[in-house]
Formats: structure tokens, C-alpha cells, sequence
């Protein structure tokens, strides 16, 4: 069977859902009210035990472009995402959405971003401004240097200036070839990086430029059940930020002192977990943080700690004596 019954590319967009009944159908209205229509879009259902696999399967029912799919048994949401876009590996697309099954997307998004891809085949992936919650972020670019910037250059700044335009997976649209020179099958998931979004994009903008359109284009819904609530619980982001310097280190050698000032940082953190008492942050740090802080960090962190506190001391004697 071919998808390609339009003579305008086709975009594969998947979907990974796990007991999102709350807000799955306004996810797949959006997908359905695209402005652009030549899309088809597998849904793997991760033997959900609320509705979600019933809405999914109505969707189908109603429109042939959906596909439904379901694990016979719940594997992680990470697992789960490579077991959806690698169901769509032999899919003839040309471009490749992936959408949270509680997130949604503007009726132009697609439209927008395949008119960026087109424009250059060099362009591996395609973002825009994001609406999380209230708020819009994944800005920072510039309009007037153009609507497609050099990826390495991207990634570049976004370690040393805080350049911030990919919001994770479901805020680009990816060409597939850049996916498959990753992974063949569609494998692009590193399953055992909560932050495995950004270790993706780092991955196709290291080789592709990128396109950006000035136009918010997806929606980010923050809520307790995601996987960002734990992030924030126990401070992934230092995991994240430390390995994901690391691994460009040779690429950018001017990280070399970004790096160092993270370790210290990360240091401090766990010192400050330590003293807490915080048992469940000291375990998953020592999980996976894979250069351990060392026995010297340690002592510089420390020593650090202990200016600090007196500095503090210090400022609080000073506002007793002025009262």
C-alpha cells in the first residue's frame, strides 16, 4: 500500500501513549485538524489500563490514516518510543513527527515546518516556537539571520550561550534520513537517558542544519504524571548537562571550562543532598552518573560550601547590627 497518494511529501507522525485518557483526544483532533494532510500516524498503545486504547481505536475506525497498535505488556515510556517509530521504519515517508500524547500541535505546524525542510535538503530538522502552558519559549534566534542556521553552530551556542530552541521530541519535525544515518530502524532513542530528547537533536544538528520557523507551532502541557515532574524532583538536568558537555568536549574544546564549573556545581549538589539526608537523588545520581564526582572535587566542593556558609553568616550579623 502507498501513502503517497498526494504529490507533496508524506509525514509520518508517531504516537507512544500510556493512560493519557485525560488529554489524548484533543492530541489526535489536532493531528486530524492539520492543515497540512498527507500524513499517516501509528499510535502504540502501552497496554494502557484506562481508555486510551479504546479512544485510539475510534480514531482508526473514523480515519484509515490512523494506525492502532498495542503492547501486550507496559514496557517503559522511553522503550515505548522506539517501539513506535521503529514501527514506522519501512513507512515511505519523508519526514517524521513525533507527538506526546498530551501535547498537541497549531493547525500549521506540519504545513510550516515541511515548507522549511523543503526549502533545503540539508535541513535535517525543522523547529518553532513552543506554548508551554501559559508561556512561549524555544526562542533566542534571530529573524533577520534567516529561517535556516548551521546545526553544529546551533548546538554550538546552545552549550555556551543557553541557546534554547528544541523543546524536546515532540517540537520538530525530523527528515527521516537524518534519523536513519542514526539508526536504520529507527532506534534513535537512547533508553537509558532521561534526557534523551536532547541527546537526539544534538545528534542531528552535529550534521544537518536547522530550519526554524517564527511561529508558535506546538503545544507543551505540563502536568504531574510526566516524566519532567521526576526531572525536576531530583535535578536531572545536572546529569544531563555534565554528560551531554562531556560527549562534545572534542568537538568544542572552549567547553572545557563550562565543564569543569558544572563539576563543581554537581558536587555541591550532592554535598547539599548528602547533608539533606535525601537518600532517593543520592541513589539515582550514583545510577547513572557515569565520571563519578571524584575524592578532589569533593574537597574543593566542600571548602566552597564552607566560604559560602560564612559568607552568609556574615550578612546576617551585618542586618542584625543594622536593626
Amino acid at each position: 500500500m502507498s501513502y503517497k497518494k498526494l504529490n507533496i511529501p508524506l509525514v509520518a507522525i508517531a504516537v507512544p501513549v500510556y493512560n493519557t485518557e485525560k488529554y489524548f483526544k484533543e492530541c489526535l483532533d489536532h493531528i486530524v485538524g492539520q492543515t497540512y494532510q498527507n500524513w499517516i500516524c501509528y499510535i502504540t498503545d502501552n497496554a494502557s489500563t484506562d481508555t486510551s486504547y479504546q479512544i485510539a481505536l475510534e480514531y482508526e475506525a473514523k480515519d484509515s490514516r490512523f494506525k492502532v497498535f498495542r503492547n501486550k505488556e507496559t514496557v517503559t515510556a522511553f522503550e515505548n518510543w522506539n517501539i513506535t517509530l521503529g514501527r514506522m521504519s519501512e513507512v515511505p515517508a519523508d519526514y517524521m513527527k513525533y507527538e506526546c500524547a498530551d501535547d498537541w500541535m497549531f493547525p500549521e505546524c506540519i504545513e510550516r515546518m515541511v515548507e522549511i525542510l523543503q526549502k533545503d535538503d540539508q535541513v535535517g530538522v525543522a523547529f518553532g516556537y513552543r506554548l508551554q502552558d501559559k508561556y512561549v519559549d524555544c526562542d533566542g534566534l534571530d529573524i533577520n539571520e534567516g529561517r535556516i542556521f548551521d546545526g553544529k553552530e546551533i548546538l554550538r551556542r546552545s552549550m555556551t550561550d543557553n541557546l534554547y530552541i528544541s523543546g524536546g521530541l515532540g517540537q520538530g519535525l525530523y527528515r527521516v534520513e537524518a534519523l536513519k544515518n542514526i539508526d536504520k530502524d529507527l532506534q534513535v532513542i537512547n533508553i537509558q537517558n532521561i534526557h534523551c530528547d536532547v541527546e537526539l537533536n544534538d545528534k542531528v544538528m552535529l550534521n544537518w542544519k536547522v530550519g526554524f520557523v517564527f511561529q508558535i507551532l506546538t503545544y507543551y502541557r505540563r502536568h504531574e504524571g510526566q516524566v519532567l515532574s521526576f526531572a525536576l524532583k531530583v535535578n536531572t538536568d545536572l546529569y544531563g548537562n555534565e554528560r551531554r558537555i562531556y560527549l562534545h568536549l572534542n568537538v568544542f574544546p572552549e567547553l572545557q571550562k563550562i565543564y569543569q564549573e558544572l563539576r563543581m556545581e554537581y558536587a555541591l549538589y550532592l554535598l547539599k543532598s548528602k547533608k539533606e539526608k535525601n537518600a532517593e537523588i543520592l541513589a539515582w545520581h550514583k545510577k547513572y552518573l557515569e565520571r563519578p564526582i571524584t575524592k578532589e572535587e569533593l574537597k574543593l566542593a566542600k571548602k566552597t560550601m564552607r566560604r559560602q556558609l560564612l559568607k552568609e553568616i556574615r550578612m546576617s550579623i551585618i542586618k542584625i547590627i543594622k536593626v
